[in-house]
């Protein structure tokens, strides 16, 4: 069960204008506005089990640093150390083995990134065969 709200609309609402602006332009795999398809739909995810107002920041802007010219320490001075961090923990790195995130510690930070791969795994439908082969196998994280 969800614990009381205890946030600011006013601070979740910047959040989102932010991200929209950084993103703006971006359109999804499907030709989509990117943020209202995959940013916001985190968001929403997240909204339904938790009300902590970092995660739900941060889950707007998750991929701000990772997709646009956004830098984290833009990132800080916006929205605090603590919502900077989160964003910067589930931004991957490239690496000759393939997205790799290597900050990703915290349970705030996983729980963000658990719904991203939600909202992915929910949109593949016009991604072609490779890709969803690809991206299935990187979300399994138990053997079978």
């Amino acid at each position: 069960m969800k614990k009381e709200i205890n946030w600011s609309l006013a601070k979740i609402k910047r959040a989102a204008e932010f991200a929209k602006n950084k993103h703006k332009k971006q359109l999804d795999d499907a030709g989509k506005d990117y943020f209202k398809t995959h940013c916001y739909h985190v968001f929403k995810i997240l909204k339904l089990v938790t009300n902590d107002e970092d995660i739900l920041c941060a889950a707007l802007l998750h991929d701000t640093l990772e997709d646009t010219d956004t830098s984290l320490e833009e990132l800080k001075k916006e929205f605090g150390n603590n919502i900077a961090n989160l964003v910067n923990e589930v931004t991957n790195e490239e690496s000759k083995n393939g997205k790799l995130f290597p900050r990703l510690n915290s349970e705030k930070a996983i729980l963000i990134k658990f719904a991203d791969r939600l909202s992915n795994l929910s949109r593949m439908e016009c991604w072609n065969e490779k890709k969803k082969k690809w991206y299935l196998r990187k979300s399994k994280f138990w053997k079978s």
